[in-house]
């Protein structure tokens, strides 16, 4: 519980202007008196509805008996068994939630504050992690799931930028109180509402130390203002030498307008105007709440009422079903035994001897006992499946639909949802105002200039300036650069297509046929694996560098591509010219003819074979430099790839002395 902000006491509800002095005070807020009664009218008019939370509490924590049952078990030697179904139901709507997560996202109002709209959804992103939100949301999505009442309280602390910081805190049930005729689920029709606690008197007097001198002289106690949850019994009685005191926060409706009170028994703290606004400008409660729900009589409540009887009787049954398995019941005639409860602990034991006296009748009635035991099994069965069956149903927590599609299973899980659907709407309505009420208390306390740290949906991170002054370019004039105060949007969830059962059921489709050896693409089972995205973005691009083996590989290769290439040129070229000069030598044998005088007569080859054995004596030298240059390129590959390779033969060798050392060691296992 902490102390509001100090504010101006305003006459006329928030906004007029005009201030009274500490004379009209009591003249505008409501009295003490009429505080408490208040108060006092919600304990005695919600009595049921208390006790209603307190047991609907209990039976969570699974202290699913009484007192008075337990001692009845302990007379009859009857185990007192617990299976807390109820946990698991409640946790498995608290763990649907949370699969149903969906991140705030303002729009803007006006196309011209489109801009605006990604700067609010940065900024209450950015309050919402500050704050703890997904562990927080969490804890009210339970609350509301066993009390029936769960939310949070907005809060303000001294920054320091010279402005307030703006938080929110988890409101305990048992503390909660508000209007007891209010019903609707999301209080809006309530006129007070607030919180009650104990607070040790020490503390309260250094919160408050104005009021120091009437706290000591306030008598000690208001045990009337308590609501006698089990946490208060046990832990806040007056009996100890610790004096404690009952402080009380409640906000109320008053001249159009909330206002606040600090209050104990007998002692007004302090009092002040709301000093939260909504985006018109109007006053409103810090207590955001929502309640699972309403009954006929505007009592609020969770899911432990409709799950209490079938707990009961899986309880009892279960019980019941062990007392009559380590039992036997005897028929016998008046006489048959010596002493009855010798009989008795005999016929209980596993290898107990039951000694009759001869002449009369005595045996076990182990039939009827078997058709009891079955008949408490049917009925136990009955009650596991009306338990299993509410809410949240197993396909909905992702049991026992591994063999299904992926269509199959959405539509197990929309059955189930159905069930939840008022509960549903009423959390995801009371986040939308949690966003709004947080948003518009950023945007009131939230002036000093500031820099907010967000990450995109590339994950990237990056800061955004708040309420920075800079210098128009167009004016010269000095501007004010992303001003809250100035923002005009709706906050509201952002609301994807759901396309994970879909891709689901692709995935696994895919995965069936790359198994029998159909080529599906690696990208494409990634993409449409259950993997988160940045997960699937890392993946992909390691998929996408290049692997320095392959390539090692991939460029020898190459160079032994080349070389082959180059040897078939040269042979090819060879292999022209001798055809070539084989078409020749008959000629040339006749130009070697000699004359009379014994001199050889010049002698001038045909232009189409001059042209021949050019070509053929161009092609081989060709074949014969491509084939130096592909040498020259295998020997400087192998230089440039020779580190690598000493690298990766050093580590294939570390590996397998490593696995031969592993295999060694291990025990050599008899014949």
């Amino acid at each position: 519980m902490s102390l509001p902000p100090a504010n101006d006491y305003v006459k006329g509800g928030a906004g007029s202007g005009g201030q009274t002095g500490a004379a009209d005070k009591e003249d505008y807020y409501w009295s003490h008196s009429k505080l408490k009664k208040s108060y006092q009218d919600y304990l005695s008019s919600k009595r049921e509805e208390i006790d209603e939370q307190q047991d609907a509490r209990r039976y969570y924590h699974a202290a699913q008996w009484t007192r008075a049952e337990i001692e009845v078990l302990q007379k009859r030697k009857q185990p007192v068994v617990t299976f807390n179904r109820i946990g698991r139901k409640i946790d498995g709507v608290v763990g649907l939630l949370e699969r149903l997560r969906q991140d705030p996202k303002a729009y803007p109002r006006t196309p011209k504050h489109e801009q605006d709209a990604d700067l609010a959804t940065a900024v209450i992103r950015y309050v919402l992690d500050e704050q703890e939100w997904k562990s927080k949301s969490p804890e009210c999505a339970r609350d509301g799931a066993v009390d029936g009442i769960g939310g949070v309280g907005i809060e303000l602390e001294p920054g320091d930028l010279g402005d307030n910081e703006v938080g929110f805190e988890i409101v305990e049930p048992d503390t909660f109180f508000y209007d007891p005729r209010s019903f609707r689920m999301d209080f809006s029709d309530a006129r007070f509402m607030g919180i009650a606690k104990w607070m040790d008197f020490e503390a309260a007097k250094e919160m408050f130390p104005d009021k120091a001198d009437e706290l000591d002289n306030s008598p000690s106690g208001d045990s009337d203002l308590s609501t006698q949850s089990d946490r208060d019994v046990k832990w806040f009685d007056n009996s100890g030498t610790v004096r404690r005191v009952r402080v009380v926060d409640e906000w109320y409706q008053h001249d159009g307008g909330w206002c606040w009170c600090l209050y104990t028994g007998s002692v007004k703290l302090g009092e002040g105007q709301s000093f939260l606004e909504d985006e018109k400008g109007k006053p409103f409660c810090k207590y955001i709440m929502f309640s699972g729900n309403v009954d006929h009589d505007g009592d609020r409540y969770g899911f432990i009422r409709n799950m209490k009887s079938a707990q009961d009787e899986i309880n009892h049954r279960r019980s019941k079903g062990l007392h009559e398995l380590a039992t036997r019941r005897i028929r016998a005639e008046a006489g048959a035994f010596d002493d009855i409860e010798v009989a008795r602990r005999e016929a209980a034991r596993p290898d107990g001897v039951v000694i009759h006296n001869k002449g009369f009748e005595a045996e076990f009635d182990d039939t009827a006992k078997m058709a009891n035991l079955e008949g408490q099994f049917k009925f136990l069965e009955n009650a596991y499946s009306e338990l299993e069956n509410f809410g949240p149903n197993p396909a909905l927590i992702g049991q026992g639909v591994e063999a299904k599609s992926g269509r199959a299973i959405q539509l197990m899980q929309q059955a189930g949802t159905a069930e939840l659907g008022p509960y549903i709407i009423s959390y995801r309505g009371w986040k939308i105002r949690v966003y709004r009420a947080l948003f518009n208390a950023v945007k009131q306390h939230w002036t000093a200039e500031r820099f907010i740290r967000v990450t995109d949906e590339e994950s990237v991170p990056s800061f955004v300036p708040i309420n920075q002054m800079s210098v128009d370019p167009q004016t010269g004039m000095p501007a004010m650069v992303n001003n809250l105060s100035a923002l005009d949007v709706d906050i509201i969830l952002d609301e994807g297509t759901d396309q994970v059962n879909m891709m689901g059921d692709a995935y696994d489709t895919l995965t069936v046929l790359a198994s029998k050896g159909a080529a599906v693409p690696p990208q494409v089972l990634i993409e449409l694996s259950p993997l988160e995205s940045a997960v699937k973005k890392r993946i992909l691009e390691m998929m996408q560098q290049p692997n320095p083996q392959a390539e090692m590989a991939n460029a020898a290769g190459q160079a032994k591509i080349e070389q082959t290439q180059a040897d078939t040129g040269l042979k090819q070229a060879q292999t022209m010219k001798t055809m070539v000069e084989a078409q020749l030598a008959p000629q040339q044998v006749g130009a070697d003819m000699t004359n009379g005088m014994g001199q050889p007569q010049p002698y001038e080859l045909p232009p189409h074979l001059q042209e021949a054995k050019a070509i053929s004596e161009i092609d081989a030298i060709q074949a014969k430099a491509a084939q130096s240059r592909a040498m020259a390129g295998k020997t400087e590959l192998e230089s440039i790839l020779a580190p690598q390779q000493m690298t990766m033969d050093f580590m294939n060798a570390q590996a397998d002395r490593k696995a031969m050392q592993q295999k060694a060691s291990q025990p050599v296992k008899a014949a």
